[in-house]
């Protein structure tokens, strides 16, 4: 069954840069109070370094435990896109300009009752978004907002409902659909043509098909479930042709394999490896690079027992989340030279995870570094953030 509106539970500091900072502050105050370094005059002292973080609260973000709002998506701007909850259940999506403004998106068919509404997906670097809606019958429905805020909803030829994942910068859409046949994924041209992905070439041997990345190009990466639950990654290139990841080491029961999240200019997807339980840890994952040519790279932050490889730019630049030895979620940097910054949104609770609380969970990063994602806070209430 596909993912909901609900089903969502899944920040760019330089802590070596923030503690040399604090350090030279303290060097100054210290030479201030033994030294006078010069009069001995009672100036101000100087006020902290500015945070890197901006939390984003979409006006109508209802604030209670599971609700809140989702940034899921960043484009080179520095725009965001995500979606919010409302005191009544009703998802709806939002678009936050780099300048600040919030502009909520609700697509005229989205229904208006509990866990209906709208979700914004993707935003490109033309400020077009995508996303979907579910309408008064709980089906799914894809559709696209043009910058000047014009929205027009569609479904592929022959479906019964759609959800559009992301979209490139020349405006091509991938998705997945539901018909009468089964589950598959859909990509529409920047012209409005469609074409039909079925990983495996059948549709019965798959639960569900999520095309996570369209790259400039117009290679698709993702990830499948067959009907045993497995998981596999996918990657549909620009001529159509399809090749099946199933990642070195990734489990081959039900609810573990290969799952493919992000995809870069140069072809460089990342993603995770699910294994099960390890040293007690459930749904344990492990994060992965695959290079153009094919190759893996596997890699886990320090302190990680589990983590998720999220996005990647075209400077080769990785963000994702990892969980330590007590099981709360941070979120981590991976230099293109293979070095690690770990980081937590300031006011994310430090809390094992659990439906309540996740911790510090980005989502994308663009090619300026900018990171979007979300954070829970004591009380569990979803907040989005930009880490600049």
């Amino acid at each position: 069954m596909r993912p909901t509106c609900q089903d969502e539970a899944r920040a760019y500091v330089d802590g070596n840069n923030v503690q040399a900072v604090a350090f030279f502050l303290l060097a100054l105050l210290i030479c201030f109070a033994a030294e006078g370094c010069g009069s001995g005059s009672s100036g101000g002292q100087n006020p902290p370094p500015p945070s890197p973080f901006t939390t984003v609260d979409a006006p109508g973000a209802h604030s209670a435990s599971g609700y809140g709002t989702f940034g899921l998506s960043i484009d080179a701007a520095g725009d965001i896109a995500g979606y919010f909850i409302d005191a009544n259940g009703v998802v709806h999506g939002f678009i936050r300009m780099s300048g600040g403004s919030i502009v909520t998106v609700d697509a005229p068919g989205a229904g208006t009752a509990l866990n209906l509404g709208t979700n914004v997906r993707a935003i490109n670097a033309s400020g077009n978004a995508v996303g979907y809606y579910a309408d008064s019958n709980s089906i799914l429905h894809s559709y696209i907002r043009n910058s000047n805020g014009t929205l027009m909803e569609f479904d592929p030829p022959n479906s019964i409902g759609s959800d559009a994942f992301c979209i490139n910068d020349n405006g091509a859409v991938a998705g997945g659909l539901l018909d009468a046949n089964g589950d598959h994924g859909f990509v529409r041209g920047a012209d409005g043509t469609f074409s039909v992905i079925d990983p495996t070439g059948s549709p019965s041997d798959v639960l569900v098909v999520i095309p996570s990345q369209i790259n400039s190009s117009g290679a698709i990466a993702g990830y499948y479930s067959d009907t045993n639950r497995v998981y596999h990654g996918f990657l549909r290139d620009s001529t159509g042709a399809i090749t099946i990841l199933d990642a070195p080491g990734a489990g081959t029961a039900a609810d573990t394999g290969t799952e493919i999240v992000d995809i870069n200019t140069d072809g460089v997807m990342v993603g995770a490896i699910a294994v099960g339980v390890v040293n007690g840890v459930v749904d344990t994952t492990n994060s992965f690079m695959r290079a153009a040519d094919g190759t893996y790279t596997f890699f886990e932050p320090p302190q990680a027992v589990s983590s998720i490889a999220e996005g990647i730019n075209d400077n080769g630049v990785i963000v994702g989340e990892y969980r330590d030895t007590n099981l709360v979620r941070h979120g981590y940097i991976r230099q293109a030279d293979g070095s690690f910054i770990s980081f937590d949104e300031p006011n994310a609770a430090q809390l094992p995870l659990s439906s309540v609380n996740i911790g510090t969970d980005p989502r994308r990063i663009n090619l300026s570094g900018e990171i979007v994602g979300l954070y829970s806070d004591s009380a569990g209430v979803r907040h989005a953030f930009i880490m600049q």
